[in-house]
């Protein structure tokens, strides 16, 4: 054997905030383990540092129940001793939005600098997979070295060490813990870690000969052991081999000086390290919660508090702060991958939800204040609609108004807005006003909540605009007035169209969808299949005997509304399914389900939207949308944190992964942010998914994951992970998700190619409905009237890049005078930005939002590349 064998030793605790032990258990922990670390770290000189696992949260946690270490962490930090950062919590890279990891890394930074300074590793010691876009959101943050455990095989790279280039051409050196997180696992004797680590020298099994190794000296939750740096120094002079406490850069300096391969690879295969891909779907709920609520911060209310902003409404900092950074507490691998004993997922549950309703209410508040401000000394009564993208938009928005009288008119200007009554009700005004004496007689009156859609046109470019609401007697209603046109029920048309698009759904259920444009047709478009789930929250599993059930329904359950502005076609599929596993390898089925589909047209929209309800009854089971799109290639397109991605079926490695006993089988199931493609002989379906983030290839479709049922935090030896469970054998009977579950979908067929069809733009806008607000009696709160003026509509920028995407707009966070608006090139080919907002100054920034370079027209994004502009007024 080689006595030149070296082992690099990096000092660190791995940290989970919370997984079989909720976040108030930890913290009692961490208050004793950062004790004996502050106290290592200054009276040990043999101690060259600590790293606190890559996420600043850990600090944040310390403290905030011990403010008195605040300055020893500070001079710990500048001396390179404490290691803070890049992250803020170790952030999930497949299930979160994009969005959500750069404020991840802005937060981490940030927090890590108010210390003395950043960690610049990108550190990721335990995801669940790597996205191909990492390098790029680290370069965004000018890090340029990454380390990470799981996702990698030698199909990818046989060498440990290599150059990681990300699809715009950024790169990270990149080094891989071959042996994982945990050299020093448990609170054993210094001579057997010691052992351990001989041993996996000694045997590695990464192919490849080399001589020198990165060990993690550390393991979950764990304190540094205070006799590690003599029992090393002892070790060099009496073992074989060579050690060395050390920080990452002494272990860069030492195996990256020559020239290194380069990889451009997402890391998703669980050869050595299990990979976890079932977490996709693993409690859909805490999934769908998490991306409204990423939808509500990123696509709705930071535009709109930073319109707010610049009218005269000040930026409310501190809120936002704290909702991110509470909703980033529930984005680590962990936790909003679901793997958690039920009684911590309740509390994801609760975390994200306290943040909804934070943001909702900022929100509300803003609106009002916009609309008090819009609308002061005009007479009536309106409604304020926003629209928070750059470019101006024609939309159908849903409204609900409470009036006192069955017939009303709304007006946009001058014109007339068109709209289409979904629902009319009698309400009792007392019980849903604050203080109804304000009404004065009209508290007596009947009131009606209305439900419409209105067609609205030409919504300002990151701005607003007020329609005025005409109250009408029925006597007044005459032929001359406009009207609310109610849907019209019909059975005997199984058939909805516009001129984009023509939908038909047989006797059976059978969907066939027509591209009016193309002439292409898809006869048996949607199917939806139910099957067995053996997995745990970790990882779906195929049962060893599955009873797959296609779902069916008959004439009677399919009834059709035709309206002028949304027609729909409702499916009630009534189904008999196993109630368990155990049924479903007999084949018996039990237990009634009923599953409703409701698929509609807008009047000129060219994308069919899905909605799928259903009330869940059976355990231990999946559930599948397969749409059957005649796909070549058994390829599909999806998008990631940045961009998209192509990927193939996994062939190579499911032919090797039982002979080469890997961890767990690749099956071809991913991630995706919000949308997934197949192409076609003439272009392709875009599917797009409103908090559902798996999908499964298939020869023949493409499959979205709606939900999956699983009974267990771990359990072993499954079909598709032998061996040892994962986690714990905890039953975990939340997981099953028995309650009602709803799913909303869209598809889109496109022309051409996929990577130009501008998928990540129309997911964008799909997903960015215009905000609204009905400034009429029913306020949640009542708040004081606005102190600053607003005009009567008003348009922040035009900023229309067809060709590029919106990521973010926010107000700056240390120059509440500028903006952030970061943009994504999707395409395969560099864009160049063209003209730039009027009346703006524009530099590139980078993730910490600080200028670097002015922008010009031709300033260009490379491809499948993202862009931050700072755009501060020229004239205020």
């Amino acid at each position: 054997m080689s006595l030149n064998k070296k082992a690099y030793i990096v000092p660190h605790t791995h940290w989970d905030r919370e997984w079989y032990f909720s976040t108030e258990e930890s913290q009692v922990l961490l208050v004793f383990t950062m004790q004996q670390v502050l106290d290592q770290l200054e009276n040990d000189g043999g101690l060259p540092c600590f790293v606190l696992d890559g996420q600043s949260v850990m600090l944040e946690d310390y403290l905030s129940v011990v403010p008195e270490d605040t300055q020893r962490v500070i001079e710990l930090v500048k001396k390179g001793k404490l290691l803070v950062g890049p992250w803020y919590t170790q952030t999930d890279q497949c299930v979160v939005h994009g969005e959500s990891q750069l404020r991840n890394l802005l937060w981490g930074c940030r927090d890590a600098e108010r210390f003395g300074a950043v960690m610049k590793v990108g550190y990721v010691p335990d995801s669940f997979g790597q996205s191909e876009q990492l390098p790029q959101l680290l370069q965004h943050f000018n890090i340029d070295k990454c380390v990470f455990w799981r996702g990698i095989w030698e199909g990818i790279t046989e060498n440990t060490e290599f150059i990681w280039r990300a699809p715009n051409g950024s790169e990270v050196t990149t080094a891989v813990l071959e042996f994982g997180y945990s050299a020093f696992q448990g609170m054993k004797s210094m001579s057997c870690h010691l052992d351990g680590i001989d041993q996996k020298m000694t045997e590695r099994f990464w192919p490849g000969e080399r001589e020198k190794f990165l060990f993690m000296g550390g393991h979950d939750q764990k304190p540094w052991q205070s006799e590690t740096v003599q029992a090393i120094q002892h070790a060099n002079s009496e073992r074989g081999y060579s050690y060395q406490l050390c920080h990452f850069e002494d272990y860069f300096a030492a195996t990256t000086g020559g020239s290194l391969p380069v990889v451009e690879s997402e890391m998703l295969y669980g050869k050595y390290s299990r990979i976890h891909r079932g977490i996709y779907s693993t409690r859909y709920d805490i999934k769908k919660l998490n991306s409204d609520v990423e939808n509500l911060m990123v696509n709705q209310l930071e535009p709109l508090l930073t319109v707010a902003n610049h009218l005269g409404l000040k930026y409310p900092y501190g809120l936002m702060e704290k909702n991110w950074k509470q909703l980033m507490q529930s984005h680590a691998h962990d936790s909003i991958g679901g793997c958690n004993t039920d009684s911590v997922n309740q509390q994801v549950l609760a975390r994200i939800q306290a943040v909804r309703e934070s943001a909702e209410r900022l929100k509300d508040i803003t609106l009002k204040q916009l609309a008090d401000a819009s609308t002061k000394g005009l007479n009536g009564e309106y409604v304020l609609a926003f629209n928070p993208l750059p470019y101006v938009r024609d939309a159908l928005v849903e409204l609900e108004l409470v009036l006192p009288t069955r017939q009303f008119a709304l007006y946009d200007g001058d014109e007339p807005v068109e709209f289409q009554l979904d629902a009319c009700q009698l309400v009792d005004i007392n019980a849903i006003v604050q203080d109804p004496t304000t009404l004065g007689d009209e508290r007596f009156k009947s009131w009606y909540r209305h439900r419409i859609v209105a067609s609205l046109n030409a919504l300002p470019a990151c701005g607003y605009r007020s329609l005025l609401i005409e109250r009408l007697e029925d006597s007044d209603c005459s032929d001359d007035e406009p009207k609310a046109h109610e849907p019209v029920e019909s059975i005997r048309s199984q058939e909805i169209h516009n001129d984009y698009l023509s939908v038909s759904v047989d006797e059976a259920g059978k969907v066939a969808l027509t591209n009016n444009a193309t002439g292409e047709h898809w006869d048996d478009l949607l199917t939806l299949v139910d099957g067995g789930d053996d997995g745990d929250n970790y990882d779906f599993s195929a049962p060893h005997s599955d009873h797959l059930i296609t779902l069916t329904t008959k004439a009677t359950e399919i009834n059709v509304s035709h309206g002028s502005l949304r027609s729909a076609i409702s499916i009630t599929y009534q189904v008999i399914l196993p109630s368990n596993l155990h049924e479903r390898a007999d084949k018996v089925c039990s237990t009634e389900q009923t599953v409703e589909m409701v698929l509609s047209l807008e009047q000129n929209s060219d994308q069919l939207d899905i909605q799928i309800q259903l009330e869940n009854q059976v355990d231990d089971h999946r559930l599948q949308l397969h749409v059957n799109g005649d796909f070549l290639n058994r390829e599909s397109i999806a998008d990631q944190p940045i961009g998209l991605i192509r990927r193939g079926d996994d062939e190579q490695a499911l032919s090797v992964w039982q002979a080469q006993e890997w961890t767990s089988c690749p099956v071809p199931i991913y991630p995706m942010q919000s949308l997934v493609a197949g192409e076609t002989k003439h272009g392709g379906i875009a599917i797009f998914t409103d908090g559902i983030r798996e999908y499964q290839q298939y020869p023949e479709s493409i499959a979205i994951t709606l939900f999956r049922a699983a009974g267990y935090v771990g359990k072993p030896d499954l079909k598709y992970r032998p061996g040892r469970l994962s986690g714990l054998p905890d039953a975990s009977p939340d997981s099953q998700l028995k309650k009602p579950l709803s799913f909303r979908l869209a598809l889109y067929p496109f022309s051409g190619k996929a990577m130009q069809a501008q998928l990540c733009q129309r997911v964008k806008h799909w997903l960015t409905a215009p905000l609204t607000l009905h400034n009429g009696v029913v306020q949640r709160f009542m708040i004081a009237p606005p102190v600053f003026r607003a005009p009567e509509h008003f348009s922040l920028m035009a900023f229309n890049l067809p060709t590029l995407a919106v990521s973010a707009i926010k107000t700056a966070e240390d120059d509440a005078q500028s903006i952030i608006v970061r943009l994504i090139n999707n395409s395969c080919q560099p864009v160049a930005l063209g003209e730039l907002p009027s009346g703006w100054q524009v530099e590139v920034a980078d993730g910490m939002e600080r200028g670097q370079v002015e922008a010009t027209a031709t300033t260009t994004i490379p491809k499948q590349g993202l862009i931050a502009l700072k755009l501060r007024p020229t004239e205020r």
